[in-house]
């Protein structure tokens, strides 16, 4: 097993500490209104020390756009490859999307409100990692409905038309959230999005028409 040095043990530190005070300063003032500077201040660094981690603003904030997404990413695949009923594990992950949105909320905001003026070269280089990860979500997902199909928990669809499906649902009622003027409870939607979702998708359903 490789030992990591105490100067790579530090290194990560303080990468850690720029990326903690970089999201309180850009969930509080946003994006374009947030400097070097004010991050280096709020991370007690010298701006100089900044740029030996991150090349750019745009570079630090889309950082943690990348680390976000793995850190939700992470969790609902050990969700989705558990051992259990397939509808209980779309459920966990339905409240872990919406928990993590709730928690995440000022800084998810600036990218809906702003994201639109970052540079295209930039944009398409984070929206890259973002699109892959999303890439291997749904096909997780289709995966897990494929499973309920089987055992008779879900209607007989293509599973990955259902995981696109349930997706955009719950992808229109997180932006709808983000864009609201009151806040509300996001997570309080869950119920809603599940009896949209499964009403239509349980084995017994009668048809329509």
């Amino acid at each position: 097993m490789d030992v990591m040095s105490r100067k790579e043990r530090e290194r990560l530190a303080h990468r850690s500490e720029i990326l903690r005070a970089a999201e309180k300063v850009f969930a509080l003032k946003g994006f374009f209104q947030t400097t070097m500077n004010e991050i280096a201040r709020t991370a007690e660094f010298g701006t100089g020390t900044l740029y030996k981690f991150f090349k750019s603003k745009e570079d630090l904030y889309f950082t943690l756009i990348d680390e976000k997404t793995d850190e939700i990413y992470t969790k609902v695949q050990a969700e989705l490859t558990r051992e259990a009923p397939a509808i209980e594990r779309i459920t966990n992950v339905l409240f872990f999307e919406l928990e993590f949105m709730e928690r995440n909320r000022d800084f998810f905001k600036i990218y809906t409100s702003e994201g639109g003026r970052f540079e295209w070269s930039i944009q398409n280089e984070c929206g890259k990692k973002v699109h892959e990860k999303m890439v291997r979500y749904i096909h997780l997902l289709a995966q897990v409905f494929q499973q309920g199909i089987d055992t008779g928990e879900l209607k007989s669809f293509n599973p990955l038309d259902l995981a696109h499906a349930f997706e955009g649902i719950v992808h229109s009622f997180i932006f709808e959230w983000l864009i609201h003027p009151e806040p509300y409870s996001l997570v309080s939607k869950a119920e809603t999005i599940l009896g949209i979702f499964l009403t239509g998708a349980k084995e017994g359903k009668e048809e329509i028409g």
